[in-house]
């Protein structure tokens, strides 16, 4: 024996009377694992690399403290172990840079968040200095 067929106005509503709860979000508006971390401090320790002339070493003690940083929508902030706030843009998705300056010199930072691990690169382009930290 066959089970008969709903009709054309049972089915609409039934569709109907499930209707009364609120609609899911669609995949893609969920909020991606990028957007989820917003806000949520991320810490790095940079460490000068093996090739960094030795006029670099006099900025060692100052960047191989631990450095904040904490991602805002389309910026986010560079916060150093000495209490310097730095403002960094977004230049790619998840990808974040601003110059950071100590005892007069300038330093180009980027944090890279769009891939695991995240790194924190800090250089000084005049004498070729450069420092990497990643994230455990």
């Amino acid at each position: 024996m066959r089970t008969p067929m709903p009709t054309a106005a049972a089915l609409v509503l039934a569709l109907a009377g499930g209707c009364n709860q609120p609609p899911t979000t669609p995949v893609a508006a969920q909020p991606s694992s990028q957007a989820a971390l917003q806000g949520v401090p991320v810490e790095f320790r940079v460490v000068a690399t093996s090739r960094n002339p030795s006029a670099c070493q006099r900025f060692d003690a100052a960047l191989s403290r631990v450095h904040t940083f904490t991602p805002a929508g389309a910026t986010a902030t560079l916060r150093t172990a000495g209490g310097v706030t730095s403002n960094m843009t977004q230049t790619t998705p998840g990808v974040f840079t601003t110059t950071l300056g100590i005892s007069g010199t300038n330093f180009n930072v980027v944090a890279d968040t769009s891939r695991s691990p995240k790194t924190l690169d800090v250089t000084e382009p005049r004498l070729g200095c450069r420092w990497n930290a990643v994230t455990a």
